[in-house]
Formats: structure tokens, sequence, C-alpha cells
């Protein structure tokens, strides 16, 4: 079994059944024409509203004076049972949202009505035993003309028509079959769809980009971010140069992957494709290349000519990359005052904590600074922004059983969820992820990874989360925000001078985008993790947003209890809000009922193996910690326990296939999983049982 594979979060695919929406109060739409935009209606078109990313609207009409006014306008459930995690894109009077299963919803503006529901995968059963673990993860789509794009789990680019929901097109632009599948939202630039794709770090292929016409999506080229076989002739004098870069003996252990699973902003300005790559795989640098390098393309945001794919610059950010530090989320692209100057310039934001700016055209170090503390690196070289090196991160070199603890966690200090920007006064909004994890080197030569452990120890361990607002051109903090869990939801900021953004506890915050005080706090009934999108229909401003179990984002359904509460794994759904909206609050999930099981416990030490195994074998994946899903697709194992052994040998054997990838595990580990499930049910059970005899003697 494939530890380092196994390591990567990932969450399960199951079926999706239809939800119910539900009927919300009308809303006055007579609006004072003093706080009426001059457009009466305005799309969202691209991701982040701009080329830029910037994810920043120029409205104005919900402000730091009437947001105390905002409201909900209608919310609706949707036919999913996985929360939505992709910023909404709007057009039209239509909201379009990609989804699990790479569905595609078209919901009303002014109303929330559902219009039409695109399944691309309702009669493909999954291609591979990766595709059918990780079929939930859907991070978006893009809209050309009047066409929506939406990347599915199996390879494939799809237009649908955006008014009838109807397939247009599709091109296939990687090969499921080869451990590659598509999680990220397309983007859009120059007549062009550009698509990565993700390897899940398990360094089985090349990660890649592609292009294709945004009106037939004829296949236009491809760049590949590592290289080839070394034993054969290469691509070109490109990687030549890069295979180098790869020590000695790299392709016997790995296929370098550098996935470019998200991060990808078009520059219009300079006709080019940025890309952040993933970083290479496995993540221990022990067991790739001898004696390597930069490993290039990986760990590197990368400028493309858009017209043809070609190579024009790249910056590498962690070389020996051991922690996942990869810049494969996080750009931005802006026009700063630099020197005196105007220039245009990229943000990086990736994993490992700092804030990079590079100039667009040359891909040239400016600055850059830690916005988060992090104990991998301390600084960045002024001239070359190269890092400086510290060893207390670094575990691989930590002696057999001895813990180390690593910050940021390979999860990032800044996910793939929405930066957002204030063009006028140059700030950056961070979402900002404090989440220490525990390295320790097992006698097998591995590793154990506990993303858990900020929650068991000091406070100088605590995991939390902030939204950071930062100024790139002198890299210093302006002001940051806490927020109690870690994995919240991406930023707006407005010309109202309002930054929103959604918590893992189920509400949309509104902070005063200059001071950073906390104005408004509003329900939203679930998890958000998605950045809300706004704009204007029949002079009403609208701040659109979807809610509910997070169980489309990998990081969200492993890591439960910094995802979201008990409360806020509702069931997806998507909400309005606007000035003077009295619509019904959203209900929360319903209380877990846990049962008796019916099965003794087991000895805690055999449980104890059986913990481990969990992790290992991915049931953490899509179950969560302690058996505790996060909500949508995947069981509770508390409250579904396996009745018998048998039972669990056969689910793992592939029973519920393609719903549940098979697992190979022995007798033993099996009964020690077993015991493991046993125990965590009964503590639900107990702990269940004492609260409510608690409750009744208050």
């Amino acid at each position: 079994m494939n530890i380092e594979w196994l390591r990567v979060v990932v969450i399960g695919a199951l079926f999706a059944v239809v939800g119910t929406g539900y009927a919300m109060d009308a809303v006055d739409e007579q609006v004072p024409s003093s706080m009426a935009s001059d457009a009466r209606s305005t799309n969202w078109e691209l991701l982040g509203n701009s080329p830029d990313m910037q994810h920043h609207s120029g409205l104005s009409q919900i402000n730091t004076e009437t947001v105390s006014d905002l409201g909900l306008a209608w919310a609706i459930d949707l036919p999913t049972r996985d929360g939505l995690v992709g910023n909404p894109l709007i057009r039209n009077g239509r909201i379009f949202q990609g989804g699990s299963q790479s569905q595609v919803f078209a919901n009303d503006l002014q109303t929330g009505k559902l219009l039409w529901t695109y399944e691309p995968l309702a009669d493909r059963p999954p291609g591979s035993f990766l595709e059918t673990w990780l079929r939930s993860i859907n991070r978006g789509v893009a809209l050309v003309d009047d066409l929506v794009i939406i990347g599915t789990s199996d390879c494939r680019l799809v237009a649908i028509d955006q008014a009838t929901g109807a397939k247009r097109w599709e091109t296939e632009t990687c090969d499921g079959s080869q451990a590659y599948m598509i999680t990220g939202a397309p983007r859009v630039g120059g007549d062009k769809i550009f698509i990565g794709n993700s390897c899940a770090d398990m360094g089985l292929n090349r990660g890649h980009v592609d292009a294709v016409d945004a009106r037939t999506g004829k296949h236009l080229w491809r760049f590949y971010t590592v290289p080839g076989d070394p034993s054969k002739s290469q691509d070109s004098a490109l990687y030549e140069m890069a295979a180098k870069t790869w020590g000695e003996g790299w392709y016997e252990t790995t296929r370098g992957c550098g996935s470019v699973w998200e991060a990808m902003v078009y520059d219009p300005e300079l006709d080019q494709l940025i890309i952040g790559t993933g970083a290479p795989a496995p993540s221990d640098p022990t067991k790739r290349g001898k004696g390597a390098g930069d490993e290039l393309f990986t760990n590197a945001v990368v400028a493309l000519d858009a017209q043809t794919g070609a190579y024009r610059w790249h910056f590498s950010q962690v070389p020996g990359d051991g922690w996942n530090y990869e810049p494969a989320v996080g750009l931005m692209t802006a026009t700063l005052p630099i020197d005196g100057e105007d220039r245009r310039v990229v943000l990086s934001v990736p994993k490992n904590g700092f804030v990079y700016l590079l100039d667009a055209k040359t891909g040239e170090f400016i600055s850059g600074r830690n916005y988060v503390p992090v104990n991998w690196a301390k600084g960045l070289d002024g001239e070359t922004g190269r890092p400086i090196f510290d060893s207390a991160a670094r575990y691989w070199e930590a002696a057999d059983g001895e813990s180390t603890i690593v910050v940021p966690s390979s999860a990032g200090a800044h996910d793939w969820t929405a930066l957002a920007f204030d063009p006028q006064k140059n700030v950056l909004f961070i979402p900002a992820i404090t989440m220490p994890e525990r390295y320790e080197r097992t006698a097998s030569g591995d590793y154990t990874y506990d993303y858990s452990h900020g929650s068991q120890s000091g406070p100088e361990s605590q995991a939390f989360a902030e939204l950071v607002a930062w100024d790139p051109v002198t890299q210093n903090e302006v002001w940051r925000q806490r927020n109690a869990l870690p994995l919240n939801g991406g930023a707006l900021h407005t010309a109202g001078g309002l930054v929103f953004q959604g918590t893992a506890e189920g509400y949309l915050n509104a902070y005063d985008a200059t001071s950073g005080e906390l104005l408004e706090s509003f329900t939203a009934g679930g998890a958000i993790r998605a950045a809300p999108s706004t704009v204007m229909a029949d002079g009403l401003q609208y701040i659109i947003v979807p809610a509910g179990a997070p169980s489309s984002s990998t990081a969200s359904s492993g890591l439960t209890d910094y995802s979201s509460t008990k409360e806020s794994r509702s069931r997806p759904r998507l909400l309005a809000f606007v000035l003077g909206g009295d619509a019904s609050t959203p209900p929360w999930a319903a209380p877990l009922t846990f049962r008796k099981p019916s099965v003794d416990p087991y000895p805690p030490e055999v449980a104890a193996m059986g913990e481990a195994i969990y992790s290992l074998a991915g049931c953490v994946a899509c179950h969560g910690y302690g058996g505790q899903s996060v909500g949508g697709a995947a069981a509770d194992l508390r409250m579904r326990l396996p009745p018998t052994i048998d039972y669990l040998k056969a689910v793992l054997g592939g029973a519920f296939a393609p719903r549940m990838p098979e697992v190979e595990l022995d007798d033993a580990s099996t009964e020690a999983l077993y015991a493991y499930l046993v125990n965590t049910a009964w503590s639900a059970y107990e702990d269940a049982n004492t609260h409510t005899r608690a409750v009744g003697q208050e």
C-alpha cells in the first residue's frame, strides 16, 4: 500500500441525492436612489470578478453604514449531499455553481429557484480507484459567452448551455486511467480555457496544464511541469535543463507530479497564463533524487505564453521541499506602486506562510515576508527570494521515535480559499491558517502525520484561523482578526469598505476593511468554504454564498473538527443576502442520535492499533477523525457501525463499489480496525448519555 499517497487527505465519492428547496419571504426591493449603483444590473462572470482574480467588487450599496440592514433574501437546498466550495459565477440573472460528482447547478438570482442541474458523471462509473475516492471534489466552473464550463473528475472539460443546461461540447484534457483527475475550476482568457489537473501527490505521472478553444473545445497546447524519462531525449532543451535539477535516480521513485491543481491566473496585459505548481512527490525528500536541486518546475510560479504554451519564466519557492509547501494555491495579479512607479506584479500566497511579490513580465523577485509564524525558514534572501532554511522543521533528519512539530502544516498557512484585494488602498486579505502538525518517524522508516496535534497540546500549538489584512508593497500587517476553527471560507472585498468571509461555524462575517472591526455576523446555518460573490439586480445588491457540510473539500472532510461544528454540517444550500432581507434563517443540522452498540467494547490496546490503520487505510479522509463524518455522502461511522467483522470485510472488499473503493487489509488489520470502530461507537454513545443525564440534572 502506498503510504505516501495515503497520507494525502482524500474524500470518498458517494451517490448524490436530491435535496429540497424551501420558500422564503419576499424582499422589499425599494432602495433609496442615493444608495443605488450606476448600473442597475451587473454580472460576476470570472472567478474573482476579474482576470486579476482579486475578488473585489466596485459595488457600494452595501457598505459600512448600511451593512446592519443586511438580511437574508432567500436560501435554497441544492440536489446534492456534499457542500459546495466554488466561487458562484453570475450572468444575466443566473447563478452557476459546480459541485460534488462534477454536477453543475443553475439558480435564479432573485428567487433562488433551481433552473436546471447537469450531471456529467451520471452514466459514467469511476475509471480508477483514485477517481472513486475523489469524485466529491470540485472547486467551481467558468463562464464563456453563453456557456458554462465544468472540469470533471474523469478528466473532461464539458461545455453546457447556460440557458438550457444542455451539453454543447466536451474534450478530454488528461488521462484518468493514469491517476490524473480534475478538481479545480477552469480559467478563461483570450478566447481560451485553461485547465490543470491533480495527481493526488502520488508521483505516478507528469503534471501538466492545457489550453482549449473556448467555443469548440479543440485542444490547443499542453505544458508539462516536470521533465520526462531521463533515459530518453527530453521534449526540448527546457526539459533537458529541468532534468538536471532532479538529482540522481529520481525517476526510479517518482515521475515528478507538480500538479497544476488550482492556481492559475490569466494576465491580459501580457497575454500570459501564470500557474502555481504542486510539490514534488513523494513528500519525503530522502525518497526522491539524490543530490536534487530545484526539481523544476515543481513548487514554482511559472509564466507561459497564452497563445502557444511556451515557457516564459519561473520562480522557485521551496527547493528540496519536504512539507508540501506548494504554490499551487493563492495567485493574483495587480498593478502596484513599486519604487515610485506603477509595476505589473504577481502576488503569490502559497502554503508556506510567506507573501511573495514578483515582477509579472520577468518573474524577478521584488519582496517577500511571512505573515504567520513559520519554523521551516528564518526568512527569505532579500536579493533572490530563496528561503533561509531552519533545521527546526526538518522531520526527515529526526531520529526514530522523535517528534517534530512543523508550522505551517502540510495543509498550509493558506490553502485554495480565495484571497481578496483592495485595488484602491493596495491591501491584500488572506484567509490564514495556523494548524501545527506533528511528524514522527516509525520503525519502518515512514512517518506518522498528526493534524489534530494542535487541539491536544499547549497554547503554543493551538490550531486557529485569522483573516489577515496585509500591505504587499511594504510587506507589513495592516490588521488581523482571529477565528476559532482553522478552515473557513474565501474572502470578498467591496468598494463599500467591507470584507466578507464565511466561517466554519456557519456565519457570514462582515468586517470593516480599514480597521478590521467585525461589524456584523449573519447566520448561514451551515459551514462556509467558498468565497461570496456580489452583483446588482434591478438596483439591489446581492451577496451570494454557498453553505453546508463542507464535504467536497478534502481537508474539510478529513479534519472534521477544524472545518465545521455539529450544527454547521447542514444540507448544502445557496443563500442570498440583500438590504432589507427578512427571510427565515435556514435550519442547522439535526442533532445526531447514537444507539447502544450491539458489540461489546474491545481492549484499548487492540483499538489503538486499529486507529493507526484507520488513518493509513484512508478511512479518515472520508469519515473524519474518530469516525465523525463532516456530513454529506460519507456516513458517520459512530452511527453506522458495521454490525460484524464479516460485514466490514465485505465493505472493504468492494461491496459498495463504486461508491466506496476496495481497500486491501489482512485479517489482523481488519480486526484491529473493527475494534477501533466499535470503541468509537461506544464512546459516542456514552458521551451522549452522559450529556443527556447532565442536562436532566440541571
